[in-house]
Parts: C-alpha cells; sequence; structure tokens
C-alpha cells in the first residue's frame, strides 16, 4: 500500500508552529491513522444526521465528515482566524510557501479532510483533492470542480452509463455540500465547541450556496479561452 503525506505547516509570529500531517492511500485517498481511535459523541452519526444522508447507523455508527474533523476540531478549535501566519504546504509534488490567515489555511485544509472522509456527499471530491491545491481562488476552484465533473461524466459512458450535459448535477452535488456543512456546524454548536473549526466550515457553507452563480460568472468570463475548441475540424 503506498502511502503520500501532504503536510500544513502554521508559522506564527512568535515563531511558534503548528503542524498538520495527512497520510493519505494512494489508491483511494483515505486518510491513514488519523481517524481517532475513541471518537467523541459529537461525531455519531444520529448527532445532526444530515437530512440526504444515505448512511445506516447500524453500520456506521459515527459520520465520516464528522471523523476526519475531530482531531483538527481537538488542536485548532481555539486559534484566532484572524492571525496571520505563514504556510508552507508540502506534497509530494511540490512546496508552497504562503502568507494567509489561520481561517485562510484551516479552510484549505478542511476541504481535503472532507474530500477524503467517507461522506458520500463530499466524495465527488475525491478527485479534486488528488490534486490538492492549497489555497485555491475562487476562479480555480470553480475550474478544478467543473474539469473534475466533466471528467466523471466522460467515466461514465465509458462505463456505459449516460453522462451529463449540463452542470447541473454539479450544482446539486454542492447543494448537498452545503446540508453537510450546516450539520457539521450544528455537531459543534450543539457540542459547545462554536470555534474556529465551526467558523471556517460557514466559510465553506457560503460558498456552496453561490457555487451556481459563481460558476456560470467565472465560466463565462474563461470563454474565450476555449476557441479553439469550438473550430471545425
Amino acid at each position: 500500500m503506498e502511502i503520500s503525506k501532504v503536510q500544513y505547516k502554521l508559522v506564527f509570529a512568535d515563531k511558534t508552529e503548528k503542524v498538520l500531517e495527512l497520510h493519505l492511500r494512494t489508491d483511494n485517498l483515505t486518510p491513514v491513522a488519523w481517524v481517532p481511535s475513541k471518537p467523541p459523541e459529537w461525531a455519531a452519526l444520529e448527532n445532526h444526521k444530515c437530512a440526504h444522508c444515505p448512511l445506516d447507523s447500524h453500520k456506521h455508527v459515527y459520520c465520516p465528515a464528522a471523523l476526519n474533523l475531530a482531531k483538527l476540531v481537538d488542536e485548532c478549535n481555539d486559534m484566532d482566524l484572524l492571525d496571520t501566519v505563514k504556510l508552507v504546504v508540502k506534497t509530494a509534488d511540490r512546496v508552497v510557501v504562503v502568507s494567509a490567515t489561520v481561517q485562510k489555511a484551516l479552510g484549505s485544509f478542511i476541504g481535503l479532510l472532507m474530500a477524503s472522509s467517507d461522506c458520500p456527499p463530499a466524495s465527488y471530491f475525491r478527485p479534486v483533492a488528488r490534486f490538492h491545491l492549497p489555497l485555491a481562488n475562487e476562479a480555480e476552484t470553480i475550474f478544478r470542480a467543473v474539469s473534475a465533473f466533466a471528467m466523471g461524466q466522460f467515466v461514465r459512458r465509458q462505463a456505459g452509463k449516460e453522462g451529463a450535459t449540463s452542470l447541473d448535477g454539479l450544482f446539486e452535488i454542492y447543494a448537498d455540500l452545503e446540508i453537510v456543512n450546516a450539520g457539521l456546524s450544528a455537531r459543534l454548536k450543539t457540542a459547545d465547541l462554536d470555534g474556529a473549526i465551526a467558523k471556517s466550515l460557514m466559510e465553506w457553507d457560503v460558498f456552496s450556496g453561490m457555487f451556481p452563480l459563481r460558476a456560470e460568472e467565472v465560466m463565462e468570463k474563461m470563454r474565450p479561452l476555449f476557441s479553439a475548441y469550438l473550430q471545425n475540424k
């Protein structure tokens, strides 16, 4: 079993550091030795279970997304989101060094944790997580999401299934993710853990809700770049 490593190092103004290191299986991108051996009660599947969750609580005692966030909540929930840090992200392919707020740094790492969880609605983002881009801006995020969705439809057609020709399915995926984010935030609030992680999830929730509108605008601006594809051949 091959393992890839993603390391986030937050260096604060006083030179203290916080290192978050995630080991992922390269074949299916699931975390290795990350989920706590004794999950917290707030992570129970039936605790604010999402209305659209297909999981059976008899087979899945805990919410997969909550399990992936549990360690982050324990270690980072009391951080000041407005603090500016030097963020160093190391992957097998590159090293990224940027100045960012704690909120942006945690938000980027949360995106990776969500996509690599076994949460069914979030699993659509696993191909995007395979090519993780730390602190991706709005246009980059939209381009990568649309590209992954288009490839997903190509894979479906190769498997003999019907493939979508519009982005309606992608908009539904983001709408489902919005529900997941809200459910996770509710879990944390009822457990008196309404801190840095819950607030970072709220930012993801806002983006998910605005995705259809923003995607259309970004794609319209990018349309001229695809002029070669419109040439007759």
